[in-house]
């Protein structure tokens, strides 16, 4: 918890617009529809991003006569967890498009390309953003993670960078989990298809899969799950609704274009984003204990665990910051297992918080305000 406060303040002290949510937002949709006598209108060619590459595409499909028997399930279970695993040991890409009109208008939109590979463990996702979409949080968003580090760079803010067993997930757990919003049992649909190259069972969803949504109208919603490895394809929903995420207002209704693909490909090295400190060698400019780990470091924020004890680490700050008369305490508010120590000097004015660490140590937060 206290990570995720230290990562809010954060965000909170970059360059971002005032007032602005500070949490990392999941792009699932959350679409409130109500009655309309709509209908989905396509978008000009004109009007599509040209951020969005095309996604391969096989429309092959099994010559099966309408209504025949083919092997595997006639329905799936959508409240199974293990449905929205990422793919088992192979490398991939996944792309997610999203976006609202209104009136044939785009309002809001979203696409985001990221790649996945297995050796290294490694993800990355580049979120870009127009119109009202993001909720202020820029026009760009990477969120890079490369074994057990993590980064998250929306310029012009500064990047974060969080090291060693910081308790994040791969962005694409973060993000893009789809389990939670869909749900019951969808009904599989004949012929079978081939999707980004992917054997794929085809499930066609109803209103009762996405009662989180409390969607009234659906135009088309589909979902694809490879036949060897069980995992999402593709999802794909049109509808006419609400969606803060992508038009930034609470009511606006319009017409809302989802789509999600995981596509099994060889992708490039995944790199430590431009502009962030490489987590490895992150340091701190105020003393940190020896055995320190899960390290989070951004503009006037420093974090870590220590599996030293409660009692030792406050001696420590308390020490080691007023040895030379640099730092002063102004205040102690001590209820173990959480503490906050107030230290005041000519550098400004220095907080050291303390809680339970993720790994049963002690997590130590610094913030540094001038």
């Amino acid at each position: 918890y206290l990570v995720l406060l230290l990562l809010t303040a954060v965000l909170m002290a970059c360059d971002g617009p005032a007032g602005g949510d500070s949490d990392l937002p999941t792009l699932v949709p959350t679409i409130a529809v109500q009655e309309s006598g709509n209908q989905a209108e396509p978008l000009d060619e004109d009007e599509q991003s040209d951020s969005a590459p095309d996604v391969e595409e096989s429309s092959v499909v099994d010559e099966a006569a309408s209504g025949q028997t083919a092997e595997g399930e006639s329905e799936v279970n959508l409240d199974d967890s293990l449905l929205y695993n990422e793919p088992l040991d192979i490398d991939y890409r996944t792309t997610l498009e999203f976006y609202m009109t209104v009136e044939g208008e785009r309002v809001g939109y979203v696409f985001a390309d990221g790649r996945r590979t297995i050796s290294p463990n490694a993800s990355t996702m580049t979120f870009n953003m127009e119109g009202n979409a993001g909720g202020g949080l820029g026009e760009t968003m990477t969120v890079t993670q490369i074994e057990d580090a993590f980064y998250y760079a929306a310029p012009p803010n500064d990047c974060i960078s969080l090291a060693g067993q910081s308790g994040f997930e791969n962005p694409f757990a973060l993000f893009l989990d789809t389990g939670g919003f869909l749900t019951e049992e969808a009904e599989r649909v004949l012929p079978d298809e081939t999707i980004n190259g992917v054997d794929s069972y085809h499930y066609e969803l109803s209103q009762d899969n996405l009662l989180s949504w409390s969607v009234y109208d659906i135009y088309d919603a589909d979902l694809y799950i490879a036949k060897e490895g069980g995992f999402v394809v593709r999802l794909l929903i049109t509808g006419f609704g609400i969606n803060e995420v992508v038009s930034g207002d609470a009511v606006q209704e319009g017409d809302i274009y989802y789509e999600l693909n995981n596509i099994p490909e060889s992708v490039s090295a995944i790199t430590i984003p431009d502009g962030c400190e490489d987590a490895a060698t992150i340091a701190s400019d105020y003393p940190v204990m020896d055995d320190a780990t899960a390290v989070i470091s951004g503009p006037g924020v420093f974090s870590y665990e220590t599996q030293n004890s409660f009692e030792d680490v406050i001696a420590f700050y308390k020490e080691t910051l007023t040895a030379n008369n640099e730092w002063a305490i102004a205040q102690e508010i001590v209820l173990e297992p959480n503490a906050s120590i107030t230290f005041t000097g000519a550098g400004g004015t220095l907080m050291v918080n303390l809680g339970p660490g993720q790994n049963g140590g002690v997590q130590v937060g610094i913030i540094a305000t001038p």
